[in-house]
């Protein structure tokens, strides 16, 4: 059977610790009176939001070191990783005047650390820019390097790196990235990181390694991602064939939340899988008094009462289903032929099971009367003989042999029929045309005969 629940993945938004790029603090190499003054300036200037003029301002700072010697632009400090940081910064704060200046800015800060590798904060900054322009390798590269380099190590640059190799699709990467995580800063395993770890590990097609944290999602997330946590742990049960995990864990979620249909419609395609049709029904019944029915969700319902053999209610169920196939104009299927004939037949077949035979040849009636194929009139003509209505039977069988369906049994049975409405020579021209089918003949015959020795019996 189908499932129907599907995982429902949360979506992964990497948050950085920072809206704003992040400052540096002491610097290992102390800035040249000159750069410093020059620093001093841009910090007020950006104080002031006057990002553009301190990108100015910087840019003609270094532009002087291509009119000076290389050693008097190092000692100036025209060249200083230092500016190239804060031309990094100034730029990423323009962002939203384009993306041009977030290139700019990683330009900047790939400067900055090519001049000081150790200079950690222009790393995590780089990472920020190459993510904000989807370069997810480089990104996650940058934040191992940040987390590194960093003095102070935290668990965040990881996180960061671990989801930047997820959003680029290399989970290998990322699963060992969060493994380093959890190793190294566990109380920074937070619910929202771990809904990252889960994603991962389910494209690395490791969801039975999903399990525990999984069940920690389903007990400790927020009321609006509880119940989501909750579905997909359920899901991975079934998928998984933990067959008896998913049983006890979905009866739990049906006696937390029994005014949820999901839950109950979870527990009925448990049971229906180990084909427990009782135990299937009593769980979709339970669901069918939380929501309404779908169309196929009615149909599934009145299957499993005839399945259960309750075909009375199955039948009412049935009715209930093509009043509202009849009523969806987006129905895709026919409304004539085949599936029409179907819906008709399983009703009308319900009711002779419950030995209601007079609703049974309406049904039959109804759908005829709609255009239902052959199908039906042969219902209906074995329905008339077995209740010994032999006259119309005789009718139903000649119309279906004149249709072409099943010409041979159709003529044989017509002939029954003549001959229990006391009418030979109907019967003997049916048993006549019912000899011109090999399966039927040898049977037609002896009838036949029979039929001449009973008229010859009567004529003396």
């Amino acid at each position: 059977m189908t499932r129907l629940l599907r995982a429902c993945l949360v979506s992964i938004l990497l948050v950085f610790s920072e809206n704003a790029p992040l400052w540096a603090g002491q610097n290992e190499d102390p800035l040249p009176f000159a750069a410093g003054i020059c620093a001093n300036k841009i910090v007020g200037l950006m104080e002031k939001k006057s990002y553009a003029d301190a990108v100015r301002h910087i840019e003609a700072f270094q532009a002087k070191a291509e009119t000076v010697e290389p050693d008097t632009a190092d000692k100036k400090g025209y060249t200083h990783y230092y500016l190239d940081f804060l031309l990094g910064n100034c730029c990423m704060m323009m962002e939203k005047q384009g993306i041009g200046y977030v290139k700019k800015a990683a330009s900047a800060y790939e400067q900055a650390v090519k001049k000081y590798d150790g200079f950690y904060q222009a790393w995590v900054n780089l990472g920020q820019c190459r993510y904000t322009l989807k370069q997810m390798d480089k990104a996650a590269l940058s934040f191992i390097r940040a987390y590194d380099t960093a003095p102070e190590k935290k668990g965040v640059y990881l996180y960061q790196a671990a989801a930047s190799y997820y959003f680029n699709a290399d989970y290998q990467n990322a699963f060992d990235t969060f493994n380093r995580l959890q190793k190294n800063h566990p109380a920074e395993v937070t619910l929202d990181r771990t809904e990252v770890l889960v994603n991962i590990l389910f494209s690395l097609k490791k969801n039975r390694q999903a399990l525990p944290y999984l069940k920690e999602l389903a007990e400790k997330s927020t009321i609006e991602k509880k119940k989501t946590w909750q579905e997909v742990l359920l899901y991975q049960y079934m998928e998984l064939g933990m067959d008896k995990q998913a049983l006890d864990y979905a009866c739990t979620l049906t006696c937390q939340e029994p005014e949820e249909p999901k839950w109950w419609r979870a527990l009925a395609h448990i049971h229906l899988d180990k084909n427990r049709l009782e135990k299937g029904l009593e769980a979709f019944m339970v669901y069918s008094f939380t929501t309404p029915l779908s169309a196929s969700e009615t149909k599934l319902l009145a299957d499993l009462y005839a399945g259960c053999n309750i075909p009375l209610e199955a039948a009412r169920v049935y009715e209930a289903w093509l009043e509202k196939i009849q009523k969806d104009p987006t129905d895709p299927t026919d409304v004539k032929g085949k599936k029409m004939t179907d819906r008709f037949l399983a009703i009308a077949q319900a009711y002779l099971q419950g030995r209601d035979y007079e609703t049974a040849l309406k049904w039959a009636d109804t759908g005829l009367s709609q255009g239902c194929d052959a199908r039906l009139l042969a219902f209906k003509a074995d329905l008339l003989f077995r209740g010994k209505k032999y006259k119309p039977a005789y009718s139903a069988y000649k119309e279906l042999a004149d249709r072409g369906n099943s010409p041979g049994r159709s003529w044989l049975m017509a002939g029954y029929a003549a001959l229990s409405s006391e009418n030979p020579e109907q019967a003997k021209q049916a048993f006549s045309r019912a000899c011109k089918y090999p399966k039927e003949k040898p049977t037609a015959l002896v009838v036949l005969k029979q039929i001449q020795v009973r008229q010859a019996e009567e004529e003396l």
